[in-house]
């Protein structure tokens, strides 16, 4: 426009060539100040919308615009708090699951305390460090997702049955996996086994690490854990914390291929259990990963990596 071209020719006059040069747009002024900023970002990530007395358990965009209009007197869009949190770096995300029962003091004398010690005496003794645990396969896991087009839900064949594989296992930070696959519940009897293969398999002491499993602290378990006590001991993690065992991104690891490939009508569950086991245990890479999960990170501390 001759307008524009007018304020362009009055620029150069003044500023020569340098005027001419193109800039961004400030925008808008931000609603929120750098201090307010930092108190919401504060208030949204150390606290729950309870403690708030909002009611609920999580945050949401209209719950944190009612948080910013209770907190600075402002009314903001969903969408503009949206783009705040963004730029602030959050993001929505699922939260883990924590127990209530839950002792913090606990959890903090086992991760700074008590493990540091076992690692120290494993390494004196030349001891293999192993942590424990078990779980269950159904046959009507969940399935994983995949693209369509929109509006036009996918189908797959899966079976529907209420069959169930339990698999227990072992691992060691060095990458080393051991397992077993049984039906039915893990009595004593069992678990007994398991470790008498290990015991057998394995010729240096082992210093096993596993939850308070019934078959874990049955009395029978306990007096060959007394009989074999020159060659295997056995140390339990807090309750109500399985995310202090790296063993549980195993069950992870061996859900999430049976999400993406799922059985076929004439497959044996039990062998395709198997087999996704012994993928996994040949791995020796991948197990090591397992060790690389924020919530292990003390037993990465603790051994000195």
């Amino acid at each position: 426009h001759p307008n524009t071209v007018s304020k362009w020719k009055a620029r150069l006059t003044r500023g020569g060539e340098d005027a001419l040069a193109s800039t961004k747009a400030c925008g808008p002024q931000p609603t929120l100040d750098d201090r307010q900023v930092k108190r919401l970002t504060k208030t949204v990530v150390g606290k729950n919308p309870q403690q708030l007395n909002f009611g609920v358990a999580l945050w949401t965009l209209p719950i944190i615009g009612d948080l910013i209009t209770s907190m600075f007197d402002v009314v903001l869009h969903p969408s503009s708090v949206s783009r705040l949190l963004h730029r602030l770096g959050l993001t929505p995300q699922k939260p883990a699951r924590r127990a209530f029962q839950r002792d913090s003091l606990q959890i903090w004398s086992w991760t700074q305390v008590q493990f540091p010690k076992i690692v120290a005496r494993a390494k004196r003794t030349q001891a293999t460090l192993l942590f424990l645990d078990e779980t269950g396969v159904h046959e009507d896991h969940a399935v994983g997702t995949t693209w369509s087009l929109r509006g036009v839900t996918p189908s797959i064949s899966v079976r529907t049955g209420r069959r169930r594989v339990n698999v227990i296992s072992a691992i060691s930070p060095r990458g080393r996996l051991w397992f077993r696959c049984f039906n039915g519940t893990l009595g004593a009897t069992r678990f007994v086994e398991f470790l008498e293969g290990m015991v057998h398999d394995i010729k240096t002491k082992l210093i096993v690490i596993m939850d308070r499993h019934p078959a874990h602290v049955a009395a029978q378990t306990k007096r060959w854990l007394h009989d074999n006590r020159s060659r295997i001991e056995a140390h339990f993690l807090p309750s109500y914390a399985p995310e202090l065992n790296p063993d549980e991104h195993v069950w992870a690891q061996l859900k999430g291929m049976f999400r993406q490939d799922v059985l076929g009508g004439d497959e044996d569950m039990g062998s395709a259990v198997a087999d996704a086991m012994a993928d996994i245990s040949g791995n020796r890479k991948l197990v090591k990963s397992f060790f690389g999960h924020p919530d292990v990170k003390y037993v990465r501390e603790a051994l000195g990596w």
